[in-house]
């Protein structure tokens, strides 16, 4: 059983694969200061893809068509390793997506993803982001920034996501795997509004009609569900307090 932190570089949203990176990490038997620690595997490895990087995505990896000529097409993407069970990362959905558009099947792993735990933990914070994230559970803030420089490079993306995963098992005292699964299941069922006029509301301070608004524009399954259980638990009654027949 394997479990990888895995990030992807694209050449737009939604796009082709032009960097990957992962490394590989385990809950330590031997270890009891330790709740979770880092192998010795990593992997790096760029693609080229199936048309010119967009400008707008060159402006958040900096990665360039001419640093692109000699690798592989973003169709010979693999997976590092052949037994991966979990896969972990910040928005990890988007990773996935992208590396099923590569032709790789992910059909049985299991995806584990930091931002919705981390959303879940913190769900007041003003910006939930990688960077921003790194910089909120930092004790050395000029440390952070140094790493931070050479972010959306995928490796170092996972080492900062290693960082925040780090923080969360320690939070909610997680032994396993499988713990930390269930919770990113758990938490992928948002408890706030983190986008939108309704940024930062808590979903039970919302009013019946904004839930209903707000139901009918999301395209996100899981908010939408969330809120479909908040109306549902306003209009339950319960045995106790129903009315006695006459």
């Amino acid at each position: 059983m394997t479990a990888l932190i895995f990030d992807t570089e694209t050449h737009k949203l939604h796009g082709d694969i032009i960097e990957a990176a992962a490394i590989e990490i385990i809950f330590p038997s031997f270890r009891s200061d330790i709740p979770i620690m880092q192998t010795m595997f990593d992997f790096t490895k760029r693609y080229k893809p199936s048309e010119p990087i967009s400008i707008a995505a060159m402006a958040v990896h900096h990665i360039v068509d001419e640093d692109l000529e000699k690798c592989p097409p973003f169709t010979k993407f693999q997976l590092p390793k052949d037994d991966v069970q979990y896969l972990i990362g910040h928005n990890i959905d988007y990773d996935i997506a992208a590396i099923n558009r590569a032709g790789v099947s992910t059909n049985g792993i299991k995806a584990i993803c930091t931002l919705a735990m981390a959303r879940n933990l913190w769900p007041t914070l003003e910006a939930h982001n990688l960077s921003a994230l790194a910089y909120e559970i930092s004790s050395n803030r000029k440390a952070t920034r140094r790493g931070l420089r050479n972010s959306h490079s995928a490796l170092n993306d996972c080492k900062t996501t290693f960082s925040l995963l780090l923080e969360i098992v320690k939070n909610k005292g997680i032994k396993s795997f499988e713990e930390l699964y269930e919770f990113s299941e758990e938490a992928r069922y948002p408890t706030h509004i983190y986008y939108g006029k309704y940024k930062g509301w808590a979903i039970k301070d919302l009013d019946d009609r904004n839930i209903h608004w707000l139901i009918n524009k999301t395209d996100d399954a899981y908010l939408k569900i969330a809120l479909e259980n908040e109306i549902l638990s306003r209009n339950s009654i319960d045995e106790q307090d129903e009315l006695p027949f006459i």
